[in-house]
């Protein structure tokens, strides 16, 4: 087996060295190409972005090559490509620049970074005027491009643009008369009074109000050059708007997204990670994550970053990141929209939810929310065999719960601008879930090649209440246009939770007469827990491309478990302290991080340092303080516009779920009870990864070593009364090697397609269990590939089709799955309504499967079945002006919440 690995490095080696020799030979002559390719090959080699209004790129081609690069700054190249054809750049900080028309063709222009635009620079003239120019509700308008006119013919004299505080300054201007002209994409040109200026004189003009075009944004499409996936040094970009499948909710969506695999219990992970999802920077728990995502449509989703590589800056439990970005207008006004769908399988579901943005000059206010209902289907048909005697013990359960399930989420903020670059905000979230129904169970007991002894039905029932919220208070300073940031933010999260369960039965024998009544038992399981954030962080770009970042946190957790087990007495319920207890579990996690970047024109490193000091009080058991340093690497290279190659490693640490840390106890029925374990520690991962790009084509290869992996394994055996024990536990070491791959493909103007996945991975576990040692090893592939097509302008069809062959993971062995999805998407209304008609599982079915483990003295078979086969309709309706993303808040409790 040790070969395997070197097999897999082998096969790697010669797919890079294959990959260098390709990337260094194709140097093709230059072409002819349309500007807009040509800025998203500029984007992938210089990591930038560039806006641009599309109709002032549109039709616009340029004679290209990659060799045009080479040994270039981007300056260098823009001003190649775009002064023959009328059009000029502004570099707004490192990773943005402008692109606009240059209205005077027969003179050159200089650009000059951070001295704006300039055209017949007169060395005799001393002058100066300074201003400021602002819409009509008086709001600075920042890059706007201010020309200096000569009054007597309209000659231009020289061009400037506004700085981020919409101000704006002629220097070297001769005495004469003159007036100025603004412009800014989305408004009409604006002219100021003719005004004289002396020699040598120094002159404020009055701010130069501007009106926005008639028909508000809509009418002007804004275009960054983005494809669908954006392939960075450290993610993947999903720019959902661009994307077939930006309809329906956002677990649908996640579904299509490359690397992303979502469970049959809606656990989200990225290339296999463990993996922390957000939204607009803040966490979402996983007690809450289904609910959440399913009332969070897609249409609110501007991209999402699937940030396979993160850096130090990042909570270092986690290797990858997914950041659901969202959409919020800062267009002054209301804007808006709102959601319903239905869907229907064996059982149905409904949504509605909505989303909303009102600003009013320095002030805006949003907010988002949604309910659901559904009734949901959940069975697993299990077989144990226990002891180790020749004729063992067999149970065969089949356990089958219907939920009714209820959940409600909502978000309000408020972000208040002190000032152009300063911004103070408010923000609250909640989710409240609801879940009660019928949990019956029927277990039958025989000796293995005998018939069946006794049978024990259950009908018991369930009630889950829970509810998550947050509520946070953020201040955002950006000032030197973008090279220093500071955010300061601090956050309080309750969080309850209760789960009641009553067990009545009867026992039969094989002809289903009663042998007696057990006593009728009921658990009540209650979790409170409030966690206390304060997070500062800072950032300082430097000249010559050298970023530092660093910052500080705070996060203190107070737990509290009441677990009571309650037994019938005679017509009144008794506790029963074998299987009831009282906990307090405190945890305090002090951090500090520092990561430095440096750009070269060629080569990107970054380097990174987190620390963190935990220390952990459980009441009565145990007191932890311990000490870790987390770092983080990155290094990558760019051959050429078409090829390049990164290296990257970090170390992660996993705390246990704070439920799981206390001795909890919960009884699927009377023979299968899982419980708390105070014994657990954390977990620690060192993930290496290797990654190329040549061309669309991006190949990755990932190496976990780990110690100490969770898991949820029998903890202890009574082979008296049948009793199977369950516990989350250490595992000893783990790895998986994985070779990963992304290719997206434009094979007509209207067919497109996406593949990613696991092509090839190798995972290896130990672990001691039930007093015995044991290793389990094996081969895994997954793919996904989803084919869209433009049927029209206003109609698309996805098919997105899975494949995941079976495999080992934590002492257990998987069988795998397939299906397709199906998604058609209508636009309405003139783009304000989308109708969505889908199948989620029309061939196939994904979330059935069975795990199998095999232990000394215990085998099992679980074999799950859920209501996920279903047909969906939804509708949404957008109010309200145009879209602009707004910056993003982070709430802090990313790896915290995440424990829940």
């Amino acid at each position: 087996m040790k070969s395997i690995p070197q097999r897999v490095c082998l096969l790697l080696i010669c797919i890079l060295f294959h990959s260098i020799v390709y990337g260094q030979a194709v140097k093709s002559p230059g072409t002819l190409m349309p500007l807009a390719d040509v800025l998203k090959q500029l984007t992938a080699h210089y990591q930038t972005n560039f806006l641009y209004e599309e109709g002032n790129v549109r039709d616009k081609k340029v004679n290209f090559s990659s060799e045009t690069l080479k040994d270039k700054n981007i300056e260098q190249v823009l001003t190649g490509l775009l002064s023959p054809l009328g059009l000029s750049w502004y570099k707004i900080d490192t990773k943005n620049y402008s692109i606009f028309p240059v209205r005077d063709k027969k003179q050159s222009l200089k650009t000059e970074t951070g001295q704006g635009i300039s055209t017949a620079v007169d060395s005799a003239g001393t002058g100066k005027i300074t201003g400021r120019v602002t819409d009509q509700k008086l709001q600075g308008l920042e890059f706007s491009t201010m020309t200096l006119l000569r009054a007597a013919d309209s000659a231009v004299l020289k061009k400037v643009l506004s700085d981020t505080s919409a101000s704006y300054l002629f220097t070297a201007v001769k005495a004469g008369e003159y007036r100025i002209r603004a412009s800014s994409i989305g408004y009409h040109d604006a002219f100021s009074p003719k005004f004289m200026m002396e020699d040598g004189g120094s002159l404020t003009l009055p701010p130069l109000l501007i009106e926005a075009l008639s028909k508000t944004l809509n009418e002007v499409k804004i275009s960054a050059s983005r494809a669908v996936v954006e392939t960075k040094s450290d993610r993947f970009i999903f720019n959902v708007e661009n994307s077939a499948m930006a309809s329906g909710n956002s677990i649908q969506l996640l579904k299509s997204a490359p690397f992303v695999k979502v469970s049959a219990d809606n656990t989200v992970s990225l290339q296999g990670k463990k993996t922390m999802v957000l939204i607009d920077n803040k966490p979402v728990p996983d007690a809450s994550l289904e609910s959440i995502l399913e009332t969070l449509p897609a249409g609110n989703i501007a991209k999402i970053e699937l940030i396979t590589q993160p850096s130090a800056r990042y909570d270092a439990a986690y290797g990858a990141v997914i950041n659901i970005i969202t959409k919020k207008s800062q267009v002054d006004g209301l804007t808006g929209n709102i959601r319903a769908e239905g869907s229907l399988g064996e059982y149905g579901r409904s949504d509605i939810n909505a989303a909303v943005t009102c600003k009013h000059k320095a002030l805006t206010v949003f907010g988002t929310g949604g309910i659901n209902r559904q009734d949901e289907l959940f069975s697993i048909n299990t077989e144990k065999i226990l002891g180790v005697s020749a004729t063992p013990e067999i149970l065969q359960m089949n356990l089958r719960r219907l939920g009714h399930d209820k959940s409600y989420y909502f978000q309000a903020g408020a972000d208040v601008e002190l000032g152009k670059d300063q911004t103070i905000g408010l923000l609250v979230n909640d989710n409240v879930f609801k879940l009660n129904g019928p949990w019956t169970s029927v277990t039958s007991f025989h000796k293995q090649g005998s018939g069946i002894d006794s049978v024990l039905n259950t009908n018991s029932s369930f009630h889950v209440n829970q509810s998550t919220f947050t509520y946070n208070v953020n201040y955002h300073l950006l000032a030197d246009s973008g090279k220093n940031e500071l955010t300061f933010l601090t956050s309080l999260t309750p969080f309850r939770h209760v789960l009641s369960q009553d067990f009545p039965s009867v026992l039969l024998n094989s002809s289903g007469e009663t042998i007696r009544t057990p006593a009728t038992y009921q658990t009540i399981n209650t979790t409170a827990i409030n966690i206390y954030i304060a997070q500062v962080d800072y950032l300082h770009q430097f000249n010559h491309r050298w970023t530092i970042e660093t910052g500080l946190k705070y996060q203190e957790t107070y737990s509290k478990n009441d677990a009571d087990y309650l037994v019938n007495n005679q017509g009144h319920l008794d506790r029963d302290p074998a299987f009831s207890s009282n906990s307090k579990l405190d945890e305090a996690i002090s951090g500090a991080y520092g990561v430095l970047t440096k750009n070269w024109a060629s080569d990107k490193l970054q380097a990174g340092l987190r620390v963190e000091n935990t220390k952990t009080v459980y009441t009565g058991y145990y007191s932890h303080n311990y000490l870790n340093a987390f770092p983080a690497l990155l290094y990558q290279h760019t051959f050429n516009a078409d090829y390049n190659l990164s290296f990257s490693f970090k170390r992660t640490i996993t705390r246990a779920p704070y439920y799981d840390l206390v001795p909890y106890t919960v009884f699927n029925n009377q023979y299968t009870i899982e419980q708390g374990n105070p014994a657990l520690k954390p977990e620690y991962d060192n993930i290496y990864t290797i990654s190329t790009n040549v061309h669309k084509l991006n190949i990755s290869f990932n190496y976990t070593a780990g110690k100490g992996m969770f898991a949820m394994l029998p903890s202890k055996e009574d082979y008296v009364n049948n009793v199977t024990y369950s516990s989350l536990q250490n595992l000893n070491n783990s790895s998986d090697l994985n070779l990963n791959l992304f290719y997206p493909l434009q094979l007509t103007s209207w067919w497109g397609t996406q593949n990613s996945g696991a092509i090839l991975g190798h995972n290896k576990v130990e672990g001691t269990i039930l007093n015995a040692s044991y290793a389990l090893s094996g081969f895994y592939s997954d793919f996904k590939s989803a084919q869209i097509f433009t049927l029209s302008k206003k109609v698309k069809l996805q098919l997105d089709a899975y494949y995941f062959t079976s495999y080992k993971q934590s002492l257990s062995n998987y069988s795998g799955y397939k299906n397709i999805d199906a998604g058609l998407l209508i636009d309405l209304f003139n783009g304000k309504g989308q109708l969505r008609l889908s199948g989620n599982e029309i061939v196939f079915k994904r979330n059935d499967y069975h795990q199998d483990q095999y232990f000394t003295g215990y085998t099992s078979r679980q074999v799950y079945n859920t209501d996920s086969r279903r047909a969906s309709i939804g509708f949404t309706y957008k109010f309200g002006k145009s879209n602009i993303k707004s910056s993003n808040k982070k709430l802090g409790n990313e790896d915290v919440i995440k424990r829940l």
